[in-house]
């Protein structure tokens, strides 16, 4: 099974580069490639429009110049942007790392692949985190409120069922009759 999902995926990806990197014999301007199309985006985010978006979202905002802090649903939410290296993060904690088990570590690492979605859970100076990382310029309105609510439903749902939205993709944690023991859940 996990030498045909290989197979599927290098070859898919083997398409893809032929698709879209390989010289066009026989075309006019001869030789060049296609450049993949884009889709139309948006004015580019600012740390000024950010700001904008955060004060929308939460009337308790502190900080500025890229270093916020808010609350959401009671979570403490840190917002950073850095305009000249064109990154934004949004980071909330949840625990301390030390005190994680095994089956915590375990299931945080089957979220991040099935349901965290577009947020994660990550370690950071000893503290167990929900972030979402995104580079600022590309970052949309929409996607901005989409993942302050990923990293605070992420957090809200450690422990639990370890998902940052409703959606996801197979099966994150084990159903409530069985025992805690991950084995088994991923099949790829």
């Amino acid at each position: 099974m996990r030498r045909k999902f290989f197979y599927a995926v290098s070859g898919a990806m083997g398409i893809s580069l032929l698709v879209n990197l390989a010289p066009l014999s026989g075309v006019p301007g001869g030789g060049q490639a296609l450049a993949p199309a884009r889709a139309q985006v948006q004015s580019e985010m600012t740390v000024e429009a950010l700001e904008d978006i955060l004060q929308d979202e939460a009337g308790n905002l502190q900080g500025s110049a890229g270093q916020w802090q808010l609350t959401l649903e009671g979570q403490t939410v840190v917002v950073l942007a850095d305009e000249a290296r064109n990154r934004m993060r949004i980071v909330t904690p949840i625990a301390a790392a030390e005190t994680l088990s095994v089956e915590q570590v375990e299931a945080i690492l089957l979220a991040n692949f099935h349901s965290a979605l577009d947020a994660r859970y990550a370690v950071t100076e000893g503290t167990v985190v929900a972030v979402y990382v995104h580079p600022l310029g590309s970052l949309q309105a929409s996607d901005l409120r989409s993942a302050l609510r990923q990293v605070v439903t992420l957090a809200a749902t450690f422990g639990t069922t370890y998902t940052s939205g409703e959606l996801g993709i197979g099966r994150a944690t084990p159903p409530a009759d069985t025992p805690k023991s991950l084995e088994g859940l991923i099949g790829i």
